[in-house]
């Protein structure tokens, strides 16, 4: 329960209190409102509701832990300011003041008995037996950074909230008109019938002659350009450099081991094989001719037509790898038994166990490597930090890199050429740089000669580097990349003569010549379509999309053309399927739902626009701008 509670809780007050990133720079421009000189601790005020630094600042630390428990990395101010999270704080803390502003204009109070049921009734707050436990209240507050006299204050004021907007959002009318209508509308159909032109049936292109293929080159040079290279030389810190010094001794293993036991329990395991049907009296007939002595396999070819390794799919299972209405039935079996016909998931099963690994508990000396490692693993990271400390350092202390690398006992590589995409000059990949983007990333922001910041990569270690020399991306001569060249020029030829036999194929279908003629005519068959919808779902795979969106622009017997990887499709509409409402109450009334929720979210933010022209909102950015300095 606790962990869920860390990842992000999905209540929607603890959304509001406890969640992500919720607020949205959509609802209203700040900008105006930002303006130095509040008095005293004041940071924010609206109307008459003061925000003082304290109440900024631990907003803003609950908001940067919970994106380090999210990312499972430590998130940085600097990480936060790039991504607006300051600001994103500001406008919720705004938000909450208005609402309560408006709360105590309307004289809306909560009282202790609705504080005291709504705590007890908070799903993360209950232990295992489903029991409000005053101890995971507390523990749940410890994480996310509340007392609990600023968390009861933080309910009463959501709560009284909640119920201004509630008042405004909540059983929003939809017009069933209107409903109907958007369903009929998002839900309708279409059936078309298309050819298509392939590229690759135009042949005999001649190769262009010099000036053709200069003109191409010279307006295509983007095609012909080498990358931006850039070569460095780097220390990449992982744990293998520190493995050495990690001491863990048998007893640690043991304790581990100890502690863990269950982990180390292997459960029964089945080998088994199945037969499925699609009835229930087929499913006792196979069982009935395995009564009589036939083999599972036998069985199994002439009723199923399957050959004998079909029925071995299962092979080696646990318990909690079949669906509970055939676990029991199975692991209830002998070797050799057969169960009777069992309902399952695709129908009318019968299975037959062939082997049994009784359960077992793996002995120490079984996993002693696995937990060394796991031991290691976990200890490392101290030590990698020491050592990453160490590199930083003697690097301060004037050494290079190469030196501070060999002071501290590992290895500084080099890479040469590399672009940003990992490829050499010679465009291949390469492989053996650090893990991630971060060595690239850092590489293409640190200026010639200079060395970056010693950069954490979280699992995969420290990483520095310097750059050694950059590359500027240039155009390759001509005469380097003629093949290249002509090879392009071709395919541009192929795709413009596609191009216009299509227009001309569009123009004889516009013109009245159905596409049965026009298809002998060029040798090219006609293909029909599935119903798709007006995002082209359902269609073919070879029916392209905005070929599809295309058709629902004309009627019945309309054409339209569209490019795909290959070629051109040129579509004829053949049918309109229209929606039927009335066999789809449950798809209409989930539509209707989403309505009431956009009308709902539209509008909270004209109320929220309201709000905001009578209550004064003023925002001191220069305190702001002093507490994350000193954050």
């Amino acid at each position: 329960m606790l962990e869920f509670l860390r990842n992000g809780v999905r209540t929607w007050y603890f959304k509001a209190l406890l969640g992500l990133l919720v607020l949205s720079f959509a609802i209203w421009g700040v900008g105006d409102i930002f303006r130095p000189g509040l008095s005293g601790n004041t940071v924010v005020k609206v109307g008459n509701i003061e925000i003082g630094s304290q109440q900024f600042t631990s907003a803003l630390q609950r908001q940067m832990q919970n994106l380090s428990r999210t990312l499972g990395s430590n998130f940085t101010l600097e990480q936060a300011r790039g991504l607006q999270v300051p600001e994103r704080v500001v406008e919720g803390l705004v938000t909450e003041a208005l609402h309560e502003s408006e709360a105590n204009a309307l004289g809306i109070a909560v009282g202790k008995k609705a504080l005291v049921q709504r705590i007890r009734s908070e799903p993360g707050f209950r232990n295992q037996e489903g029991q409000f436990d005053r101890s995971v209240y507390e523990q749940t507050l410890a994480i996310n950074g509340f007392s609990e006299e600023q968390f009861v204050s933080r309910l009463r004021q959501e709560l009284s909230r909640a119920q201004v907007l509630g008042s405004l959002t909540s059983e929003v009318p939809v017009s069933e008109v209107l409903t109907n209508r958007l369903y009929s509308w998002n839900a309708e159909k279409r059936v078309a019938a298309y050819i298509k032109i392939q590229h690759d049936a135009i042949a005999n292109i001649e190769k262009p002659d010099d000036a053709a293929l200069q003109e191409y080159y010279k307006g295509n040079e983007s095609l012909f350009t080498a990358p931006e290279y850039r070569s460095a030389t780097y220390v990449h810190l992982t744990g293998k450099d520190v493995e050495s010094d990690i001491d863990v001794s048998d007893a640690d293993i043991q304790k581990l081991y100890d502690q863990n036991i269950d982990a180390f329990k292997v459960p029964e395991r089945r080998t088994v094989q199945q037969m499925i049907f699609s009835t229930e009296e087929e499913a006792k007939t196979g069982a009935a001719h395995l009564a009589e002595g036939k083999t599972f396999a036998a069985v199994a070819k002439d009723l199923l037509r399957q050959d004998e390794d079909a029925t071995n799919i299962l092979g080696d299972v646990t318990k909690i790898h079949l669906p509970d209405t055939l676990a029991e039935a199975v692991f209830n079996l002998s070797d050799g038994q057969v169960t009777p016909p069992l309902e399952g998931p695709f129908g009318w099963y019968v299975m037959r166990v062939t082997a049994i690994k009784a359960p077992k508990t793996q002995q120490l000396l079984e996993v002693r490597i696995d937990i060394r490692a796991q031991l290691v693993q976990e200890r490392s990271g101290e030590a990698l930090y020491k050592l990453s400390n160490d590199l930083d350092d003697a690097l301060g202390g004037g050494a290079s890199l190469e030196e501070a690398a060999r002071q501290v006992g590992v290895v500084a590589k080099k890479v040469t050429k590399v672009d940003r995409g990992s490829n050499g000059s010679d465009e291949k990949p390469m492989n053996d740089l650090p893990p991630g983007p971060e060595f690239l990333t850092t590489l293409f922001n640190t200026p010639d000669g200079q060395e970056s910041e010693l950069v954490d990569l979280g699992v995969n270690g420290y990483l520095i580097l310097r750059n050694t020399g950059i590359q500027a991306a240039k155009v390759k001569p001509l005469e380097s990349v003629r093949n290249r060249a002509i090879k392009f020029w071709k395919a541009e030829q192929r795709r413009k003569q596609t191009e216009e036999n299509s227009k001309r194929i569009l123009e004889r279908i516009k013109g009245g010549e159905p596409l049965e003629v026009i298809s002998k005519s060029i040798d090219v068959p006609i293909e029909t379509s599935p119903p798709f919808n007006r995002h082209g779902e359902g269609a073919a795979n070879n029916l392209p999309r905005s070929l599809a969106a295309e058709l629902f622009g004309v009627k019945v017997g309309g054409a339209s053309s569209a490019p795909s990887d290959r070629g051109y499709t040129i579509g004829v509409l053949k049918e309109i399927v229209k929606a039927k409402v009335g066999a789809n109450s449950a798809d209409v009334k989930a539509l209707a739902e989403q309505l009431a929720q956009r009308i709902g979210r539209d509008l909270e933010i004209q109320y929220n626009n309201a709000l905001r022209q009578h209550h004064n909102v003023e925002i001191d950015q220069r305190a702001l701008d002093n507490l994350l300095s000193q954050f």
